[in-house]
């Protein structure tokens, strides 16, 4: 059978547009020149999510991994994910508006080793973001005509200036840290996006487990340092973080300065996978999903937030689950190259 084009509605309005065979949900409103709201495009993020209000649509991965049940059970599907399996009704949670939608320009301020696989890239806007971000949140960066959009998590709170801090990994074939180490790039023009992503602190009191790998400490600093400086909130608060060996060990000083004057217990602690055996390194060694019971003693009644490379993040939540915690007291960002 020939596949069929599809028509799509967006509720209370008069607008619609056409959806191609297999083409995406997302992929025809955006042809179709409809702002939606999205961000990683893959899945991952939740940013594009709508309520089906009439047809249906055949789901491409899993929507229960970035969507809670009780919006499955409104209908909400990731539009970067759906695919038309009938002419379609569609409610986005919302559109951009134009301002929204515009790239900002920025130049490259700063850019230093972290650790052997990690870069700090320090941007400076020309002027603030009118909306700031959320902690957690990320951006696309782009370096136009040589670089296509990338996306990096914010690496710090939203102070509100024209300075932006990301962390990025070096890896061969990736085309944004290839541009960036391969000469000095101080003062380069560069454009970032709006801040994506729903990957945010909950607003509740409730305490905050982040387990983090790779640069996606990124996010997790952010977050700490978005939680000190709100005098509102004050949670019991554990950091645990999976790196290769103490040459990752690039923020710890920085982690544990902001822990000193914290009024709840909070905990800074790496776990080594390749540490040296006659390193003298004395805590934990091994992977996170190894020492998860000790990890998340004390935190049961905890939100935990994962953010990282994909399989490790998929792999610590189901453990978690199978410990007990309920899918919706945890969050997920993960972690993909882009070549």
């Amino acid at each position: 059978m020939i596949p069929q084009r599809r028509e799509a509605n967006l509720a209370d309005t008069d607008t619609r547009f056409a959806i191609a065979p297999r083409q995406t949900l997302l992929d025809a409103a955006l042809a179709a020149g409809i702002p939606w709201h999205s961000g990683c495009r893959v899945g991952l993020c939740g940013s594009c999510r709508c309520r089906v209000e009439k047809g249906r649509v055949r789901a491409l991965t899993d929507f229960s991994r970035v969507l809670d049940a009780q919006s499955l059970e409104r209908g909400y599907v990731l539009a970067c994910r759906s695919v038309a399996e009938s002419d379609l009704t569609v409610a986005p949670d919302q559109l951009i508006g134009i301002a929204q939608q515009a790239n900002h320009p920025a130049i490259v301020a700063a850019c230093r080793p972290l650790a052997p696989t990690v870069l700090e890239l320090e941007l400076e806007l020309e002027q603030p973001l009118e909306r700031g971000y959320r902690a957690g949140q990320y951006a696309r960066l782009e370096v136009p005509g040589q670089v296509p959009g990338r996306c990096f998590s914010f690496a710090g709170a939203c102070r509100g200036d024209t300075r932006l801090r990301f962390l990025v990994r070096v890896f061969p074939g990736g085309k944004f840290s290839d541009w960036l180490v391969g000469t000095d790039r101080r003062g380069q023009s560069l454009t970032v996006s709006r801040p994506l992503g729903e990957f945010t602190l909950a607003e509740d009191d409730r305490p905050v487990l982040l387990i983090c790998a790779g640069t996606g400490l990124a996010p997790a600093m952010a977050m700490v340092e978005e939680l000190v400086g709100d005098p509102r909130r004050r949670p019991p608060l554990r950091l645990v973080y999976a790196a290769r060996d103490r040459d990752y060990l690039y923020w710890q000083e920085r982690l544990e300065a902001l822990g000193r004057d914290w009024p709840q217990p909070f905990e800074f602690v790496p776990v080594l996978s390749r540490e040296a055996p006659d390193s003298g390194w004395t805590g934990l060694r091994g992977h996170v999903h190894d020492h998860l019971e000790s990890l998340t003693s004390g935190f049961t009644d905890a939100r935990a937030y994962l953010c990282g490379p994909a399989g490790l993040v998929d792999f610590v939540e189901l453990s978690l689950v199978k410990l007990g915690w309920p899918r919706t007291s945890i969050r997920a960002d993960r972690f993909l190259p882009a070549f």
